[in-house]
């Protein structure tokens, strides 16, 4: 009966060990990631995998290319650098257009980035193999397919760990010289000069201090200006551009495409493997940053060394 009970409790004790620790892979794998997909970075990784793919196909020729005789046999070599290239503008432009709700940024995760690598792996390689038996320069086998997913699948989530957490290193450490360089340049904010910023043209303007300015959304035919005033944060919308005139105050950055904000009306700079969100003052907004658009914020740290 000991005998028993021991196996039972130790039994137990595997299989309670078991699910803690598939608990934690779930969670590890539900980490944000940061993603590439259509973007002018996508564009440019493709085009680099492409020329990369080119330049070993036809200086090293491997898994038999060297034996591949033709009077045009570097222009085929080429083809599959293209071919690397097609496959990687698929995965990352075409398939997301097609499926929208998993390749969604503001969710992508580091399950999504692994499933990612593996499709474009799984399509690279499927046109390699028809690419190079459509014009008999190499004999591969659907099977090689198969071969290669299955050896690319540790070493893809490896991979995608390894990123994840160099991501989330760099843009937490940028994160906090960021709110460092707010504080500083939050101080100094009352030292500012009373110009008045005066948006808006004929018909409707709105003439505030550049403090009292917190952030705009662009839309196509107007433009709504969240501004600071006595009562707390009133929202004016205008049918005019007001982009020439926030240029002119190095306090105003473009944080999205559609979006202006004062830099001294943002609460904090939050930050993981995606990138940054920023936090606006007095209400509850919490905006992603685009990747093209960090740099702006990055410059705030460059900005309060100069007060």
């Amino acid at each position: 009966m000991n005998i028993l009970r021991a196996i039972s409790v130790t039994s137990s004790q595997i299989l309670t060990f078991v699910r803690e620790q598939l608990t934690a892979l779930n969670e590890a794998f539900r980490l944000p990631m940061a993603t590439s997909i259509r973007s002018l970075r996508g564009l440019l990784i493709s085009l680099l995998v492409g020329l990369f793919v080119s330049i070993i196909a036809v200086g090293m020729q491997p898994f038999g290319l060297d034996l591949f005789d033709h009077e045009q046999k570097t222009e085929l070599l080429l083809g599959f650098g293209m071919m690397a290239t097609l496959a990687m503008l698929i995965v990352k432009f075409v398939l997301p257009t097609i499926f929208p709700r998993f390749y969604n940024k503001s969710e992508w995760t580091i399950a999504r980035q692994s499933l990612h690598f593996l499709v474009m792996v799984l399509l690279m390689t499927s046109m390699f193999v028809a690419y190079g038996n459509l014009f008999d320069i190499v004999a591969f086998k659907i099977s090689d397919i198969l071969k290669v997913l299955a050896l690319s699948i540790i070493p893809v989530i490896v991979t995608t760990f390894i990123q994840q957490r160099v991501f989330h290193k760099k843009f937490v450490y940028c994160a906090e010289n960021i709110n460092n360089a707010l504080q500083k340049l939050v101080s100094s904010g009352s030292n500012q000069t009373l110009s008045v910023l005066v948006l808006g043209e004929k018909g409707k303007t709105l003439s505030i201090l550049p403090n009292q300015f917190i952030f705009a959304e662009l839309a196509k035919e107007s433009i709504d200006i969240y501004w600071q005033n006595f009562l707390g944060v009133e929202k004016t919308t205008i049918q005019a551009s007001v982009e020439k005139e926030l240029e002119a105050y190095p306090q105003f950055i473009y944080i999205d495409k559609n979006i202006i904000v004062n830099i001294l009306g943002i609460q904090r700079v939050e930050a993981n493997a995606r990138g940054y969100q920023v936090k606006i003052a007095r209400t509850p907004r919490l905006i992603a940053v685009p990747w093209r658009y960090h740099r702006n914020l990055e410059k705030i740290v460059q900005l309060s060394k100069s007060i």
